[in-house]
């Protein structure tokens, strides 16, 4: 198994255990993501060189209590812990002379809950809920900020954009909520979803008793390919940001819209 995320390519073997007269599924993804050492061959190698790694361990049972007739029934729960290093460079002075280097380790851990529930006959509304819970504690890279260089023999004067703070790290802990709906007919679902965010003070690993913020959004998805290939789904939604408590620099309230396109997921899967 392969995949692109972040910037990295993810890759690792899946292993699945099938009981299908009892409807059990059980899987276990190792992986390592990393990325291109050498992008002309699209080779991957990981020694006391490489800047960023992170290795995941991913798994998920399944239950379908669907019958031969009747009602669909199917209860899914899964997790991911992720653990990986990032290296960084920042320019404390502001010149090139002045460079430092660190390393940090950063950990990710989610839960995750989704269901499907159908009449089982045809035409009929298909609903999936889905529930996540997910604690990150994430080092990036501070922002980079302009540096006037000397004069040059000509008189002119440049800037170069230049990290000039160490990194930094705000754990977050995210539970979140959504209901996908497919009412059986068309190539339309919809999906309200429902997101809190807890971020803590920085560089700790306690997300709580800093900044809190409620999101709210309700997607619309289409499914262009619906007979021949239901991965395939365009969404847009309007959201909601209100600030809780705390402050950011955000305003309190934040609206907007966002579009996306998704590939390679499962009918109904958001979360």
């Amino acid at each position: 198994m392969t995949s692109i995320r972040n910037g990295l390519i993810e890759a690792g073997p899946e292993l699945n255990w099938q009981k299908p007269e009892k409807g059990k599924t059980f899987m276990l993804r190792p992986s390592i993501r990393l990325p291109l050492t050498d992008e002309a061959q699209n080779l991957l190698q990981i020694d006391r060189f490489t800047s960023e790694w992170r290795a995941i361990m991913a798994v998920q049972f399944t239950r379908d209590n669907t019958q031969e007739s009747g009602h669909i029934s199917r209860h899914s729960f899964g997790g991911q812990i992720e653990y990986g290093y990032t290296g960084f460079k920042y320019y404390p002075l502001g010149n090139s002379e002045s460079q430092q280097k660190t390393g940090k380790t950063s950990y990710d851990l989610e839960l995750k809950y989704v269901g499907f529930f159908s009449a089982g006959s045809s035409g009929a509304t298909q609903l999936s809920p889905q529930f996540r819970l997910r604690y990150a504690h994430d080092w990036t890279a501070a922002g980079e900020t302009g540096v006037v260089n000397p004069a040059n023999n000509n008189g002119v004067v440049t800037v170069s954009d230049m990290i000039i703070d160490p990194p930094g790290v705000a754990s977050l802990f995210s539970p979140a909520f959504s209901l996908q709906i497919y009412p059986g007919k068309g190539s339309f679902s919809y999906s309200p979803a429902v997101y809190y965010d807890f971020t803590g003070k920085s560089d700790s690993d306690n997300p709580f008793g800093n900044l809190n913020r409620l999101r709210l959004e309700s997607w619309v998805f289409f499914y262009p390919l619906l007979s021949d290939n239901s991965n395939v789904k365009i969404g847009v939604t309007p959201f909601l940001g209100i600030r809780i408590k705390g402050d950011d620099h955000f305003n309190k309230v934040e609206y907007g819209g966002m579009v996306t396109i998704k590939f390679g997921t499962t009918f109904l899967q958001f979360l």
